[in-house]
């Protein structure tokens, strides 16, 4: 199956940015809603429910609203503005919570290499800057 490299990736722009066409990242408010809302599902469900709540967690998180075959979660945090930070250690925090409480070790190691990657992530996304060098003539 070959995929079709000319069809452009769907661009994350802010809800000020409307009427282009293009998707927006939902609201603060909208994403720690899915999110509280997510992780409470996540918390009563069984185990084969866990993998598609744990996704609809980070999806929440990172902002998602493209099709997923196209969207960049690496991207969409480095995106996010800093007030929105604190919904990135909100989904860490849940993280926490739900791999401590999780009984299946793959399912586990799962949510634990997504926390160091969600880490990573958010490490490069308030990395510095290294200075420019101006020549000198």
């Amino acid at each position: 199956m070959e995929t079709d490299k000319s069809m452009p990736r769907p661009v994350l722009r802010r809800p000020d940015d409307d009427n282009d066409g293009l998707v927006a990242l939902p609201p603060v408010p909208l994403v720690r809603q899915r999110l509280r809302s997510s992780v409470k599902d996540f918390a009563i469900s069984q185990p084969g429910r866990r993998a598609a709540a744990l996704a609809a967690v980070w999806i929440a998180a990172t902002g998602c609203e493209a099709d997923l075959a196209h969207y960049d979660p690496e991207e969409a945090l480095r995106t996010y503005r800093l007030i929105e930070s604190e919904l990135r250690a909100e989904l860490r925090i849940s993280l926490g919570r739900a791999i401590t409480n999780e009984p299946h070790a793959a399912t586990r190691n799962t949510m634990i290499s997504m926390l160091e990657h969600l880490e990573e992530l958010e490490a490069a996304a308030v990395a510095p800057r290294p200075a420019r060098r101006r020549r000198r003539r």
